[in-house]
């Protein structure tokens, strides 16, 4: 029963380790826009030790005005569709700039899609719409791309808030876009604190029940091992 008992163990405080892993993660994206935490749950079938899993969690975070122009949070699903060197990826990432072309971009120098393709919005006087329509110096523009997939929680991370579509993406018809907002990651911060504080404590635990079964095993292979 001892050797069971400390691959049970062994493989508890790898489950705790990633899961540490995690929640760090989480919270140190707690201030980036946009953001969405990963969520990890034990789970266990035929096996008697936890075993991960990962999923994505998509709620809505909280959307902060800031009163900049160039600021939009987008408050019902969706993401915004940017152009990257490896192709289209999503991102709920609202904090954009214009570049020295007159195209509309993101943070890391992508160029936000519209319909008809990057967003030229050099002029004087720059409007977002509630629906999405890009308005410049009173003309229209073109419409930002909204869109997801049929299962969001299938969407891979990239990084930079970036999220790759396995699957085609689809548009997301009543999409609503709040200019001069950003919507905050969904991370409570306090939440997660704690869950660190258990995490650390559990894994603790478990070191200590390695250690008393090394006594045991030791005892069992000296002392046992003499009769």
């Amino acid at each position: 029963m001892t050797v069971p008992s400390v691959v049970v163990t062994a493989r508890s405080l790898a489950y705790y380790s990633r899961l540490q892993e995690v929640t760090a993660n989480n919270l140190a994206n707690a201030s980036t826009e946009g953001f969405k935490a990963d969520r990890m749950s034990a789970q266990s079938f035929e096996a008697h030790w936890p075993e991960a899993l990962m999923r994505l969690d998509l709620r809505q975070g909280v959307v902060r005005d800031t009163h900049r122009t160039l600021d939009i949070a987008l408050e019902t699903e969706g993401f915004l569709v940017v152009d990257t060197p490896a192709g289209e990826r999503l991102t709920r990432g609202g904090g954009l700039e214009i570049d020295s072309g007159g195209y509309l971009i993101n943070r890391d120098g992508h160029r936000i899609l519209g319909r008809e393709g990057a967003l030229h919005v050099a002029g004087r006087e720059l409007v977002i719409e509630a629906d999405g329509t890009v308005i410049v110096d009173g003309a229209r523009a073109d419409r930002l791309r909204i869109e997801t997939v049929a299962d969001p929680a299938r969407l891979e991370k990239e990084g930079h808030g970036r999220f790759r579509a396995t699957t085609p993406t689809i548009e997301v018809p009543s999409a609503r876009v709040k200019q001069g907002a950003l919507e905050d990651g969904n991370v409570e911060t306090l939440q997660e604190t704690v869950e660190m504080i258990r995490i650390q404590r559990a894994y603790a635990a478990g070191v200590d029940a390695m250690r008393t079964l090394d006594v045991v095993m030791t005892t069992v292979t000296t002392d046992v091992g003499r009769f």
